[in-house]
């Protein structure tokens, strides 16, 4: 019998992790769909970040401020808000506990009087049946005084009326004792009853007494965390009025960043146009001459020697060297600012290396301009020249300080600068812009 049982329950205990186990997430899911939340929630931070470092770092430290003394005011409201429900139900319990005191009073009370007037009737009661006593005692036994009358010749009419009084008057006696020993009875219940109002009174007045107590404790807590709150309210202001400030400013460095691009690109693309064109006269007089020597030859005359191209120098290729190591922190697009909800493009690619890192050319060529902008800070501007048939001009940005000097010729992987955090930045990166025929483009496509 018990093995059968346990047959069953273990077959039933089977069935039943069998169908969790087909109905319920395996703990590797769950643990892998935390993994993915985590991974998510970072990248978000870290996208945060990233937006950010297109500010000043007045910017972010205001922002951050502004967020800080909302979340304060957030959480002391919360709490304000909650000190005043307790106290709203301690003001409502103390009307309830209030009423229940008075009624329990009001029936203490009326126990009391009713004790009064028991008492009262004990008294008259224990008067009656002790006058009784004395009077029967002074009368002697009412039935030998009977008897007596009957033997002295008295009319045996007059001895059944006296027995039938005795007997009356022994009947009302008893009822009276009867009575005095229900009054006492009633009485003693009248002063339990008036003992347990007391004692309920008593805790009743006790626990209204400490609930008002608790009451005036949260009254005053809520009056302290509404100063609280008021002063909170006025560092968020303030908070709020410097994160717009600073908004100002940064939208201010950034409107300058962007005109500085206008510049920039206006300058490289008549640099630009001028490259292409010499080169394409170039092109079409080598091509001339070719052609002129081949005829020459085809014609039995000497050919007139072409004359040789550039040296290869290595670096006419057409892609980019990395200028610093570290991985991607912002990429070239498109982005939202985590604050401010504006969209803007970010027109270079950032890498995440220290401040002091040496920064190395990503290809040969000429520094045409290095200079301190309020926007991308110290900057090189190095000109490439033709790579896949498009001019190539590479800057680097929010330099701590330059190696070379405006004029310069620079060959692929020399140091041209340091890393640092100049201008519209937050943090020690590289902001690192290639512009094709003078227009901003991605820059991971060159590398």
């Amino acid at each position: 019998m018990f093995s059968h049982t346990r047959t069953a329950l273990t077959a039933a205990l089977l069935s039943t992790a069998l169908i969790a186990a087909l109905t319920a997430p395996s703990f590797a899911d769950q643990k892998d769909d935390l993994e993915r939340q985590k991974r998510e929630a970072s990248g978000a931070a870290q996208d945060a970040k990233k937006h950010l470092d297109a500010s000043t770092q007045e910017f972010a430290e205001a922002a951050a401020a502004l967020q800080a003394a909302q979340a304060k005011l957030d959480s002391a409201q919360a709490t304000l808000g909650e000190t005043r429900g307790k106290v709203a139900v301690a003001a409502a319990l103390d009307t309830e506990m209030q009423a229940k005191l008075d009624q329990s009073q009001a029936d203490l009370k009326a126990a009391r009087r009713e004790l009064d007037q028991g008492e009262k009737r004990l008294t008259r009661s224990e008067r009656s049946v002790e006058e009784y006593a004395v009077q029967d005692y002074l009368d002697g036994d009412r039935g030998l005084r009977a008897v007596s009358g009957l033997l002295e010749g008295e009319d045996p009419s007059t001895y059944g009326e006296r027995v039938s009084l005795n007997d009356a008057v022994s009947e009302n006696q008893l009822a009276t004792m009867q009575k005095l020993d229900a009054t006492r009875v009633i009485l003693k219940l009248n002063r339990r009853k008036v003992q347990k109002l007391r004692d309920k009174v008593k805790v009743q007045r006790e626990q209204a007494a400490a609930n008002l107590v608790q009451k005036q404790q949260l009254e005053a807590a809520a009056e302290e965390q509404a100063v609280q709150v008021a002063g909170l309210v006025t560092n968020r202001e303030s908070a709020k009025a410097g994160a717009a400030a600073a908004q100002a400013e940064d939208e201010r460095l950034y409107q300058e960043q962007v005109a500085e691009t206008n510049r920039l690109e206006a300058e490289l693309k008549r640099i630009a146009a001028e490259e292409l064109r010499k080169a394409q006269e170039k092109a079409a007089r080598e091509k001339a001459a070719r052609e002129k020597a081949a005829r020459d030859r085809a014609n039995g005359r000497p050919a007139a020697p072409v004359a040789p191209s550039e040296p290869d120098t290595g670096d006419e290729g057409g892609t980019l060297s990395r200028p610093v190591g570290g991985s991607i922190t912002s990429s070239y697009g498109m982005r939202k600012h985590p604050i401010t909800g504006v969209y803007k493009l970010h027109d270079g690619t950032d890498f995440g290396v220290g401040c002091g890192t040496p920064i190395r050319a990503a290809a040969t060529g000429t520094v045409i301009q290095q200079y301190f902008n309020s926007g991308y800070g110290n900057r090189v501007i190095l000109n490439n020249g033709v790579k896949r048939g498009v001019s190539v001009v590479t800057t680097y940005n929010h330099l701590s300080r330059f190696a070379v000097s405006a004029g310069s010729k620079v060959k692929r992987g020399q140091v041209i600068g340091y890393v640092g955090s100049t201008g519209y930045s937050t943090g020690c990166h590289l902001h690192f812009m290639v512009l094709a025929n003078g227009s901003t483009v991605n820059p991971v496509g060159w590398l």
